[in-house]
């Protein structure tokens, strides 16, 4: 697609780069992430406000158009008892997942959880459009929320695990055991790197190359979209995702492998006794 051959893309793309370079923020903005903590909360933060704009196109190329269906799958995962169950949508982004929700719970009570700002105001514009303002909107940190103990019948997130280190997975699980209720279901999905190697070595070209200059054509600095290439090579397999809420007593984990190991679902229940 981005053939040296091809003079007209080439173009095209040096083009749209000088354009973004006349109008981009100052370097020390968008490349300070580059050499900080990636897993700060304020370098987190920062990156997916500037990525707001085109998080939700890019999310399905990095994929492979597969987020919706993981999305699908992962809320099929989940289970309760009640007819319009409380249900938590943890590191929601910009609230793509609230369709899945509804379809798996037609008369669910949905809450949604983020700390992006620039996220949650997209979020907040889907919610009135689209949901009739049905959804209850938190601007928080999923790892130190304000939202009381025992609160959710069901807790689904798609796509946050990978910005949390192995300490950070271990803080989730134990919010996640304090915000569920006993008996209830969480269902988290994440894009993984494949085992095999001719398709990892293929996929991780994918994230170096392709998915920055499709980042810059959508107008959008690579270095941003480099950046998950970072947090996914780091992340791997999600092994310690797992490990994290298996260790913890509370909760009652499972997971799963999606399309050849390009993606793994940790799903599981809050046990109902201490």
């Amino acid at each position: 697609m981005f053939s040296s051959h091809d003079g007209n893309t080439q173009f095209f793309i040096e083009s749209r780069f000088l354009q973004h370079s006349k109008h981009s923020q100052p370097k020390n903005d968008a490349t300070e992430v580059l050499t900080s903590d990636i897993y700060d909360r304020n370098s987190v933060i920062g990156l997916f406000d500037r990525m707001s704009r085109s998080y939700e196109r890019m999310n399905i190329i990095l994929s492979f158009g597969f987020s919706t269906l993981w999305r699908r799958q992962a809320a099929q995962m989940l289970h309760s008892n009640k007819t319009a169950p409380d249900v938590l949508d943890a590191m929601s982004g910009m609230g793509e997942t609230w369709a899945e929700i509804y379809r798996r719970f037609p008369k669910a009570k949905v809450s949604s959880l983020d700390f992006s700002p620039a996220m949650v105001a997209h979020s907040k514009t889907r919610n009135e459009k689209r949901f009739a303002s049905q959804v209850t909107v938190h601007c928080d940190d999923m790892l130190e929320s304000r939202l009381p103990d025992a609160s959710f019948d069901a807790l689904l997130s798609a796509y946050g695990l990978k910005t949390f280190n192995e300490e950070q997975s271990a803080v989730l699980a134990t919010e996640v055991a304090r915000l569920l209720r006993p008996g209830a279901s969480f269902a988290f999905i994440e894009v993984t790197e494949p085992p095999n190697p001719v398709l990892r070595a293929l996929y991780l070209f994918y994230l170096r190359t392709v998915v920055p200059a499709v980042g810059l054509l959508c107008i959008t600095d690579p270095t941003e979209y480099r950046m998950l290439h970072r947090y996914l090579h780091n992340y791997g397999d999600g092994s310690y995702s797992v490990a994290a809420f298996e260790a913890n007593p509370l909760l009652e984990t499972h997971s799963k492998s999606h399309f050849f190991g390009c993606a793994r679902s940790v799903y599981g229940t809050r046990v109902t006794a201490e």
